[in-house]
């Protein structure tokens, strides 16, 4: 594949993106006109643009992810999905985009096995941002409506910081039915371990779901084309060029976030959870508000029901109807069957 005559004037991040796209995403103009490119100079002051990253096969998390976004607190911000699809693009979303002005939806085909990795995507999302801020907020995680205010705010607290990320976060396991907390720092303490040993550092810069950075400096240190490790690499490279002052890191000690584990999470938690924490601890966390909590909770207290019911042999009929009907067992299971 040749690069079209007009990128004489791109540079080497946008030509990556022709090539990574196999010239689907045109970095200077957008095929559904959603975006207008703009550069990092040129970034929105006191904008907070949020990139998600997804798939056709995660299309049941994009409305908590529509409503993640909408209901946070802070005045102006923006709103941009890189889809990937082999089907139909996600008919939600493009639904809401059609009528929220603050909201961008860049949906590409890709064939089976082909699909463009986070990476690149996180790339394609943050080309098509505006804000001079940049927020990574996964469709299947949630988020209290304060989350993008706390995050934007704290940052600016720390000098010389281009990005900033939690360093400790709150998880909660929709298979188990149980919530914990993950603090690579202090276990890595219990362990005898310093922040400098290679385990701690990957709890500390993985996971890239609360993340925040300086657009400007994100267009210049592109994320490398992968699916998972892309958030710690850019965090590690980042850091060695400019400093390990350039991403702050910061303890939830508020339950901002409740990251989601659900069985088919790309990356696995298990291994930096400090503590299991009681769902009434839970209840009393910011991330409350956000409007999937009701539902989670709902599924997670189910998931405990199941499990103390099975201890005295097989489930009551109406509550193993109500397991599958939320997919906590399957149709085929009876209801002595194993958890999902």
């Amino acid at each position: 594949m040749h690069l079209p005559e007009e990128a004489l004037d791109w540079d080497e991040r946008e030509c990556d993106l022709w090539f990574y796209t196999d010239g689907d995403f045109h970095p200077r103009e957008p095929t559904a006109g959603n975006w207008q490119y703009c550069r990092g100079k040129e970034s929105q002051p006191g904008r907070v643009s949020v990139i998600t990253v997804t798939t056709g096969e995660r299309h049941r998390f994009h409305e908590l992810l529509f409503w993640n976004f909408q209901c946070q607190v802070w005045d102006d911000k923006e709103l941009i999905v890189v889809e990937t699809y082999e089907d139909e693009p996600s008919s939600f979303l493009s639904g809401k985009a059609a009528w929220n002005s603050n909201m961008k939806v860049i949906s590409l085909q890709r064939l089976p096995g082909d699909d463009l990795s986070i990476g690149v995507k996180r790339n394609i999302g943050i080309h098509a941002a505006s804000g001079e801020l940049v927020a990574h907020l996964d469709d299947d995680d949630l988020y209290a409506p304060g989350y993008l205010a706390f995050m934007a705010t704290r940052m600016s607290h720390f000098d010389g910081a281009s990005a900033l990320k939690l360093s400790s976060w709150y998880v909660g396991n929709a298979e188990a039915g149980a919530f914990g907390f993950c603090d690579a720092a202090r276990l890595g303490r219990k362990r005898h371990m310093s922040r400098k040993t290679p385990a701690v550092k990957m709890g500390l810069y993985s996971f890239g779901f609360t993340l925040i950075y300086n657009r400007e400096i994100a267009l210049k240190h592109p994320f490398q084309d992968k699916n998972l490790g892309e958030d710690y690499d850019w965090c590690m490279e980042l850091m060695e060029q400019r400093g390990t002052r350039s991403i702050a890191l910061m303890p939830d000690e508020f339950g901002v976030c409740l990251h989601v584990q659900h069985g088919e999470n790309v990356s696995d938690v298990d291994p930096f959870v400090y503590t299991d924490v009681p769902l009434s601890e839970i209840r009393a966390l910011r991330v409350v508000d956000s409007p999937g909590f009701p539902s989670f909770v709902k599924l997670a207290e189910l998931v405990a029901r199941v499990d103390e019911a099975r201890k005295g042999g097989a489930l009551p009929p109406k509550l193993a109807k109500e397991a599958r009907d939320a997919g906590i067992i399957s149709d085929n299971d009876d209801a002595e069957g194993e958890i999902m």
